[in-house]
């Protein structure tokens, strides 16, 4: 006898599904469709181009490529890791179905009517969303705060100058071949952020989201050439105190693709669905 608890037994344990097979859904499925003490895996949703790749990574049983088979495997919750398209077009019909939803593509919410649609579906339940901190890796803080004076979030993010010329959106409002030093290119709201770099600033969805929303969490976009990978940082006032946080990326190539904190972020919503001691 070790003392230790027994595994939970498949039948037993919370199935979920995810939703896209991109880099984060990989990863996903990868770190926890073998994993016997965490939620069992039950579906895959992907387009039908890629039902080859998704039979070779889940297996067969676990795909679907339609979201009317993906409804039909009896799931808890669903993590979301395709576009905002795909959030915008599934999420209500999933929350409506009973299934919680962890949608990674926030930068749906920029557009008013998806916004609107995704949380009116998510206040009539009867699944739910829970929205996971992404690469800001926290988000605490700021959920807490609104319970007591929370005025005013300035999100920032800090890209090396390479990041922000793949992205072609940085180039309309900056030169940048002569960048020498650290710059705020643009300043705004979150909603505006996410209109002028859809698919890219997640994370600054997430913060909004969490504190103030889109249309009163003022944004800054720094290009910063002693960077290789992403910085971000969030400064709040509220009734309890100041908020300062910062989360850095790991130093690598701009062109390599270390995991990060959104994976992870994902993982641990998923894991608590099955924890014993929920953190």
């Amino acid at each position: 006898m070790t003392g230790e608890p027994a595994p939970v037994a498949p039948d037993d344990r919370v199935r979920f599904g995810i939703i896209g097979l991109g880099r984060i859904g990989r990863r996903l499925a990868t770190r926890l469709s073998g994993d016997a003490e965490a939620p069992n895996l039950a579906a895959v949703l992907v387009r039908p181009e890629q039902r080859d790749t998704a039979y070779a990574l889940v297996g067969a049983a676990r795909v679907c490529t339609s979201i009317h088979e993906f409804l039909e495997r009896h799931l808890r919750v669903a993590a979301e890791c395709a576009s905002a398209a795909s959030l915008g077009a599934h999420g209500p019909a999933l929350l409506a179905a009973g299934i919680d939803v962890i949608p990674l593509s926030l930068g749906a919410f920029a557009d008013e009517a998806v916004e609107a649609s995704l949380l009116q579906a998510a206040r009539a339940g009867p699944g739910r969303m829970e929205l996971p901190a992404g690469a800001m890796g926290s988000l605490g803080f700021l959920a807490a705060a609104r319970e007591d004076g929370l005025s005013r979030v300035r999100f920032r993010a800090a890209y090396p100058v390479a990041r922000w010329r793949r992205m072609g959106a940085a180039a309309r409002l900056l030169d940048l071949d002569r960048v020498a030093e650290p710059v705020v290119f643009f300043k705004g709201t979150v909603r505006e952020v996410l209109r002028a770099f859809p698919g890219h600033l997640n994370v600054a969805a997430g913060v909004a989201l969490a504190g103030l929303g889109l249309d009163h969490t003022e944004a800054e976009l720094v290009a910063d050439p002693r960077l290789s990978q992403a910085t971000f940082e969030v400064e709040a006032s509220a009734a309890p105190g100041a908020i300062t946080l910062r989360v850095g990326g790991r130093d690598a190539p701009v062109e390599a693709d270390p995991i990060d904190y959104t994976t992870f972020s994902v993982i641990r919503l998923l894991r608590r669905r099955q924890a014993f001691l929920k953190v």
